[in-house]
């Protein structure tokens, strides 16, 4: 008799009413919950915000790098257009080689992407 008594006792059931209601509790989310879920979100994201200035700083250099390169090499094969064809085409083929367009439409998704998605995602 002293299952039945723990499990039927006042303070089991008082145990099992108190989980039934924190259960509910937890399945329904009120506008004042909500609301400081999201003001929790907001100062979170406010925190960290400093901790990714030296990312931003990488990526300003990596896509300033490269953009030269890129720039300098778009340069190189027009001069070779009016020097010799023979040589755009072996220039070309090492371009081809080296896909220095996809990496610099990496670099520049990498560069605005990590702002322009966020600020889509607000509206």
């Amino acid at each position: 008799m002293g299952i039945f008594s723990d499990i039927f006792s006042v303070k089991s059931v008082d145990n099992i009413v108190n989980a039934v209601i924190d259960t509910g509790d937890v399945l329904v989310y009120t506008d004042e919950e909500r609301a400081k879920a999201e003001q929790l979100k907001i100062d979170t994201k406010l925190k960290m915000l400093p901790l990714f200035e030296p990312f931003k700083i990488a990526q300003r250099y990596i896509a300033f790098a490269f953009t030269f390169t890129f720039i300098f090499s778009f340069f190189i094969g027009v001069s070779l257009l009016f020097i010799d064809d023979n040589l755009l085409k072996k220039f070309l083929d090492l371009v081809s080689v080296y896909q220095l367009g996809w990496i610099m439409l990496s670099i520049i998704a990498f560069y605005f992407g990590s702002t322009l998605i966020p600020s889509r995602k607000g509206k």
